[in-house]
């Protein structure tokens, strides 16, 4: 899966340059990266662009398309019938509505062609926090660094593990969360 963020990009915000060797492990690392937002803190694929074909069962005539977000509604076939946005069904954001529950195959186009900036952001701001645990041989579940001394170089590490490796704080998760959509919905019904 593709990662939001380059080498290039982690580099600008550093102010630094990474040899060859590095630019293949920082690669790498923000693949990781673009993971863990995509699969532990989204729970969406938002990045890169994708084309599904799905069927769905109509409940009250209503289907929501799962991904956000969506882009376009590419074909819509029901019991053997393609049909258009306003002929078969209608569609109001990523809910479509029909005048029967026979299961209907759709196929979408979801996700961004490019990388949102604030997904960017926070994959670097990931690689770089476990930077320093990494260059120094400690891993990426070493406990939360808590102060790092000059002289007679020291590392000191805090909180038992609580911001191992490559973690958000509950506050940015659930901003990013709030930023793409993601929350919990109830949908009532009619059955």
């Amino acid at each position: 899966m593709d990662a939001f963020a380059t080498y290039s990009d982690l580099e600008a915000r550093l102010n630094r340059t990474f040899t060859v060797g590095e630019q293949s492990w920082i690669t790498t690392l923000l693949g990781d990266a673009s993971t863990y937002l995509r699969d532990d803190v989204l729970g969406l694929q938002v990045f890169p662009q994708s084309t599904s074909a799905v069927t769905f069962w109509p409940d009250g005539g209503r289907v929501d398309i799962p991904n956000p977000p969506l882009i376009s509604i590419d074909l819509v076939v029901q019991g053997g019938v393609t049909l258009t946005d306003g002929v078969g069904y209608s569609r109001r954001d990523s809910t479509l509505w029909f005048s029967s529950d026979v299961p209907v195959d759709v196929t979408f186009t979801y996700g961004f062609a490019v990388a949102p900036e604030s997904l960017i952001r926070w994959a670097c701001v990931l690689v770089s926090q476990a930077l320093l645990p990494i260059e120094q041989g400690l891993g990426l579940t070493v406990g939360g660094l808590s102060s790092v001394a000059i002289d007679d170089f020291k590392i000191a590490f805090a909180d038992a593990g609580e911001s191992t490796g490559m973690a958000l704080t509950d506050r940015n998760i659930a901003l990013i969360r709030k930023q793409f959509g993601v929350s919990d919905t109830v949908v009532v019904t009619t059955r």
